[in-house]
């Protein structure tokens, strides 16, 4: 992470290393802010449902990285109600994917199907 132009360096948190408890919102704010938990103390927690789940909620998330295009992409609207988007939107998180990423690859398939019952391919 950065702030400005410089990084901030976080106290790190191992495996049995003290956590404050009963904090208020602010203190534990700045205790985040400032200590980060070591690639141990995140296995460790793997084992630990509710360690997992809190750590879960203040650890920052980030996404995995697509793969660049190989291509050039174009941009197209499309309009879907409510209903059709959230179960796309499940399913996408279901398979760990973004939803317009998942979205792309059903038209992509189904084009394909359609191509082969028309003869074009």
């Amino acid at each position: 992470m950065t702030d400005t132009a410089e990084t901030i360096k976080r106290i790190p948190l191992d495996v049995g290393d003290p956590v404050p408890e009963n904090m208020t919102t602010e203190e534990a704010a700045e205790f985040w802010d400032t200590h980060a938990p070591t690639r141990a103390r995140i296995a460790a927690a793997h084992k630990d449902e509710e360690a997992w789940a809190l750590l879960n909620e203040i650890a920052p998330r980030q996404r995995p990285r697509q793969p660049r295009q190989p291509k050039a992409t174009h941009v197209t609207t499309l309009r879907l109600d409510e209903d059709m988007e959230q179960r796309l939107k499940h399913v996408a998180a279901l398979k760990k994917v973004p939803y317009q990423t998942l979205l792309k690859q059903f038209v992509g398939e189904r084009l394909y199907e359609e191509e082969k019952r028309l003869g074009v391919v």
